[in-house]
């Protein structure tokens, strides 16, 4: 039901558009005409479509635990190269597991030569610090 204006105007309807009957003052849009050969909204039907079920395949994982350890602990023997017998031990360490890494990517195990041969430099450095320190400091006690 609606309300009279309070000004004494009736409300304006645009030609076409009806007038929504519970407020009395705003047009509303006609319903969407389907489209010629078009069938009308929820009509449609779907096609039910096959499931296809795909497999996928993987290779086995790379194992690059040896290298990565490798450089790890290469590059925490050069850094603790000053400390006694702790860079030492981290040295051999670093040269050893960087050789199993470097070892497992030329047979294809592993896809991290790079990261290995960069822990077997830095081991090799380390151990040659850590004999150079070893000589220099024996040479001065004696």
């Amino acid at each position: 039901m609606s309300q009279p204006d309070p000004y004494g105007q009736a409300p304006a309807q645009q030609p076409g558009y009806p007038v929504d009957p519970n407020s009395g003052q705003f047009p509303v849009a006609p319903p969407p005409q389907p489209y010629p050969g078009q069938q009308p909204y929820g009509a449609q039907q779907y096609a039910q479509v096959p499931q296809q079920v795909v497999v996928a395949q993987y290779g086995p994982q790379p194992q690059n635990g040896p290298g990565t350890g490798g450089f790890v602990t290469g590059l925490l023997g050069l850094i603790f190269v000053w400390v006694p017998f702790v860079g030492l031990i981290l040295a051999i360490i670093g040269v050893a597991l960087s050789g199993v890494g470097i070892a497992k990517a030329n047979r294809g195990e592993a896809n991290n030569k790079g990261l290995a041969i960069a822990g077997l430099t830095c081991g090799a450095i380390a151990l040659a610090t850590w004999i150079l320190l070893l000589i220099a400091v024996s040479s001065v006690v004696v």
